[in-house]
């Protein structure tokens, strides 16, 4: 069996594509998460805050605490399994054959 070399087509001129559509945009991919876990801290936090005023005997709601505890929970499950989808994508991707 016979090969013969295509000529004619350089690697060297393929251009690879820009990246200033998404920047101008908006905020980049690591902004955007750090903001995001910025604003699950702040609701933990928030919900920590609530729990110890309630037990140290503040007038303060038991239905509202139990809200920004729910709250709470539901972002920091919601970015748990998030980061498990990125993980698994990842690894699928690790794992294709070129």
């Amino acid at each position: 069996m016979n090969v013969t070399p295509v000529e004619g087509i350089s690697i060297q001129g393929l251009d690879m594509p820009e990246r200033g559509v998404n920047e101008a945009t908006g905020p980049g991919f690591a902004q955007m998460i750090g903001n995001q876990l910025g604003q699950i801290d702040g609701s933990i936090q928030q919900a920590d805050a609530a729990a110890r005023a309630m037990a140290a005997g503040n007038d303060v709601p038991v239905h509202d605490v139990m809200i920004a505890m729910e709250q709470a929970h539901l972002k920091l499950q919601f970015a748990v399994e998030v980061r498990n989808r990125v993980i698994d994508a990842y690894q699928n991707l690790t794992n294709m054959q070129v």
